[in-house]
């Protein structure tokens, strides 16, 4: 997981995580917060984000902002969010290899 506090996110991560969030009233902080548990937000849920953001941004921008293996602890409750076969084919190989 990102040691990242709210006021240390750096513009172009702002920018990608702002990718996820064109129907959900948040910041990217508070995106970012719910992913790492952060918050007490009751919705969205922290599964629904994860997937939300495997689903809107590029792998290997979404590495830069969020530890791979944190990703994978999160994993199973995301994967029932997650719309499209190839994501879920991918992040269940993705996870094989980082155990």
């Amino acid at each position: 997981m990102t040691n990242m506090k709210k006021s240390e996110l750096s513009e172009e991560h702002r920018r990608t995580l702002k990718q996820c969030l064109w129907d959900l009233n948040l910041t990217p902080e508070d995106f970012l917060a719910i992913i790492e548990g952060r918050s007490a937000r009751k919705w969205p849920e922290r599964g629904f984000c994860v997937a939300r953001l495997l689903e809107s941004v590029n792998w290997f921008k979404i590495v830069k902002i969020i530890d791979p293996r944190t990703l994978c602890g999160l994993w199973g409750d995301a994967r029932k969010f997650v719309r499209f076969k190839e994501i879920k084919e991918g992040m269940d190989f993705a996870c094989r290899i980082l155990q």
